[in-house]
């Protein structure tokens, strides 16, 4: 079966990262060159600078941290600077020019193969939020209610992705960590990439367009994407990965987090342990159903929805908060790190299986097994 080929750049939405291969190693290493700022040593004093996804909802523990006063409390000074991507943001912090940017693993995994020495602080997402949405034009057939977060038998999983056959899958980017899972579980379910259609749709504006066109009949994707098509009566939520997804894909313990440079926990670890602090007590805060009216007004201001009628981005709005929030999770699992280990191998990023304790700071919190 035809594996697909990762040779060229890609650019992603939000905080889902794309793949890089060797090109994203060199780059980092030049700007680490050039970047005025040593890898090795970091800064000692001034602000941590912290990346954000601009208007992304990934990033919202970093914003409640800076503006119910966490940081602050935890005697931690915070500087944002935004990125459009986890690969922009990893090369950034390899270079020098921030100290902790949100990642999945496996661009975390890749990097760390290629002798550079990162570290997870904290994790952000606990389980994948990515979910495959179905145009309501196409039939889907299943002998069990969809999209009601009731995980599905691997059997109405696999039934539900061949109907897809011979359809137009819409992704951020083809070669993005989305359209790696769409490709590992089109073979979970006995089909090959050349069985569908992949079409790269960008934004959530553009995939927005992409579907008021007619261009694609499913989608894999995330927050606020399935909201919009579902307020819009355009699709349906069938398979959220974090249920019914193939159990290689589901990442209990660690979707994405907060990553650092080695060099931050080792000479620096008064400012990595309040990091940490800051954004448990954030996602703690976020996790809370009676601080939701003050999370709408606060993603509202950092991850607006603007693409429809005033009564339609809030009736998004509404549904995003409420649904993202079960997948927020500071803990990290040795399980998560194991699948994620698995992932990298089978789409040939690493050379081997790197150790829990290479991926993962000795004081970050963890859990055993699948955690929340």
């Amino acid at each position: 079966m035809r594996r697909p080929s990762f040779t060229h750049s890609i650019a992603d939405e939000g905080g889902t990262p794309s793949i890089q291969g060797w090109w994203l190693w060199l780059a980092a290493t030049a700007l680490l060159l050039i970047g005025g700022c040593s890898a090795e040593g970091g800064r000692e004093n001034g602000p941590l600078r912290v990346q954000v996804f601009t208007g992304a909802y990934s990033s919202m523990p970093v914003h409640v941290a800076v503006e119910k006063g966490f940081f602050q409390q935890r005697g931690l000074s915070v500087e944002r600077l935004p990125a459009n991507s986890s690969s922009a943001a990893i090369a950034a912090l390899i270079g020098g020019s921030m100290d902790v940017v949100e990642s999945a693993p496996d661009l975390v995994l890749a990097n760390i193969d290629k002798g550079i020495d990162l570290k997870y602080l904290v994790g952000n997402e606990s389980t994948n939020y990515v979910t495959l949405v179905v145009g309501n034009h196409v039939p889907v057939g299943t002998d069990l209610p969809v999209g009601t977060h009731v995980p599905l038998p691997e059997q109405s999983r696999d039934a539900i992705v061949r109907q897809l056959a011979g359809r137009r899958i819409g992704v951020n980017a083809i070669g993005s960590t989305v359209y790696l899972a769409a490709v590992l579980m089109l073979e979970e379910a006995g089909l090959a990439v050349e069985d569908v259609d992949f079409v790269a749709t960008g934004s959530a504006a553009t995939t927005l367009s992409s579907w008021q066109a007619g261009a694609v009949d499913a989608q894999m994707t995330f927050a606020p994407v399935p909201e919009l098509l579902e307020t819009l009566d355009l699709a349906r939520p069938v398979l959220v990965l974090a249920d019914d997804g193939p159990p290689a894909l589901q990442y209990r313990g660690l979707y994405a987090g907060w990553v650092a440079r080695g060099a931050l926990v080792r000479d620096q670890p008064a400012r990595a342990d309040a990091f940490i602090a800051a954004m448990r007590d954030a996602i703690d805060w976020i996790r809370e159903p009676e601080n939701h009216e003050e999370m709408l007004d606060l993603a509202s201001r950092h991850a607006p929805v603007a693409a429809l009628s005033e009564a339609q981005n809030k009736e998004v709005m509404e549904r995003m908060v409420r649904n993202y929030r079960r997948y927020w999770g500071y803990r990290i699992s040795p399980a998560a790190i194991d699948l994620w280990n698995a992932y990298a191998l089978r789409f040939n990023l690493i050379d081997q299986r790197i150790p829990f304790a290479d991926v993962v700071y000795a004081k970050a919190p963890t859990c055993a097994g699948a955690c929340q």
